[in-house]
């Protein structure tokens, strides 16, 4: 496959979790969990670089995370606004920041109102030569090396794919208190990030989305309502969104019984 990006989507507010603090940016054993999501897309050679969306007044909490991982790199080194013809990309919107990772692009850049807008924003200062995108969430850490990949594997065959789990509870329709239908347990999938895309679909998905003001919880929904085949990969509980106090616990737990099974103090998810 040709070039691909990742638009991490960490705009959001992370109200459910309480405090003043957006959740990304919150701490588990030490580190963001923003910096763990970001440590785990680096790990992916597949990836030509990243765009990462966070809230305009949390820029600053954002370059100090990357200044983390730059300290953790080997190879670092600054880049200027421009490509390598020295022409400047399109910049609407302005990147706030731009480095080079272990070879890896990072532009920083703000996120908008609602997620739809963040990732919008995100696509806009894609490179040009980006064919592919990998959509992220930023408070996914967890996410497995192997499943990255394989969403962007199946992503060839249809131009779209999405990582999701079978549902195991009975999943039933409520309005207004009351139960208004059983919904077939088999059909139904819980849907997560990563999600692929060739690049061409998705901004014309997202340009849809913004004239037709529609609305989605996640990038897919978009992309599905231009008739397009969504390919779905099986994704993995661990994956999962922190999005409670009690997700935060977790957590806390799920990386300790890493680093026990790997016997050390750090903690990466390549299996």
């Amino acid at each position: 496959m040709s070039k691909t990006y990742a638009v991490v989507a960490a705009g959001g507010r992370g109200l459910r979790m309480g405090g003043n603090r957006p959740k990304q940016f919150l701490d588990l054993s030490g580190r963001s969990i923003l910096s763990l999501t970001l440590g785990t897309l680096l790990k992916a050679r597949f990836l030509s670089g990243i765009v990462l969306v966070v809230p305009a007044d949390f820029l600053e909490s954002a370059k100090e995370v990357l200044g983390t991982l730059q300290c953790e790199s080997d190879r670092i080194e600054a880049q200027m606004a421009q490509d390598a013809s020295g022409r400047k990309e399109p910049n609407p919107g302005g990147v706030v920041s731009r480095v080079s990772i272990d070879g890896r692009e990072l532009r920083l850049v703000a996120g908008g109102a609602e997620r739809r807008d963040s990732v919008w924003n995100g696509l806009k200062h894609l490179p040009r030569d980006c064919e592919w995108v990998l959509i992220h969430d930023g408070v996914r850490p967890f996410v497995s090396l192997k499943l990255l990949e394989d969403t962007w594997v199946a992503a060839a065959a249809t131009g779209a794919s999405i990582a999701a789990v079978p549902a195991v509870d009975t999943v039933k329709r409520v309005a207004g208190g009351r139960v208004v239908e059983t919904l077939p347990r088999e059909e139904i999938h819980l849907v997560q990030t990563p999600q692929v895309f060739r690049k061409n679909i998705l901004m014309e998905a997202y340009s849809k989305a913004e004239d037709h003001s529609w609305t989605g919880t996640d990038d897919a929904s978009f992309v599905e309502r231009l008739g397009i085949a969504v390919a779905v990969v099986p994704g993995e509980w661990s994956n999962i969104k922190v999005t409670t106090p009690q997700d935060l616990e977790w957590g806390e737990w799920f990386m300790k019984r890493l680093s026990r099974m790997a016997g050390t103090d750090t903690v990466g998810v390549e299996k």
